[in-house]
């Protein structure tokens, strides 16, 4: 859903005054949540940066990499399977290649890889959302099936970088 919009409409950035990102530390913060990410290679441009997520497209491969924190009362309720659903929204044709819980910054993290549609067009999802704190974090990778392999290996890399800074 939104990783493939940012890819197809290649935003320019469209900052929020409450979002900051510092590619030199790889950190985003909104409001008291700051959290880091991987470096990119220097084809991955900024496309979306407001309410706790910052988003980048590469043009040559067609693909996005966005992170997002969703803070909330709830979040450590929900189950990390019911949280990747909600990210499916809008999607059709989906088939998951594979789901695994994983440890990402020191808890459980839900990694799924999903082919899929949206509005007929075919994608490669690849899908990290872990709990932490009274927020929940996805960090997504958005490819055409024939790329998506090359674009995997940045993914990697950006979601080996997360953590969370706030203090636990």
């Amino acid at each position: 859903m939104r990783p493939l919009l940012l890819a197809l409409s290649a935003l320019a950035l469209a900052g929020c005054a409450h979002t900051h990102y510092n590619p030199d530390a790889g950190k985003v913060c909104y409001r008291r949540v700051c959290y880091e990410v991987g470096a990119l290679g220097k084809d991955w441009q900024p496309v979306e940066s407001e309410k706790g997520a910052i988003g980048f497209f590469n043009q040559q491969l067609g693909a996005v990499i966005e992170s997002k924190a969703t803070c909330r009362a709830d979040a450590d309720a929900a189950p990390l399977q019911a949280l990747t659903r909600q990210l499916l929204i809008g999607y059709t044709d989906r088939h998951v290649r594979s789901s695994e819980t994983l440890s990402l910054d020191g808890r459980a993290a839900l990694h799924t890889v999903v082919d899929a549609r949206l509005d007929g067009v075919p994608m490669v999802l690849d899908l990290y959302v872990l709990k932490r704190n009274g927020c929940i974090f996805d960090l997504t990778l958005a490819a055409p099936p024939d790329r998506y392999d090359a674009a995997r290996p940045e993914l990697t890399r950006f979601v080996g970088g997360f953590h969370d800074t706030r203090k636990t």
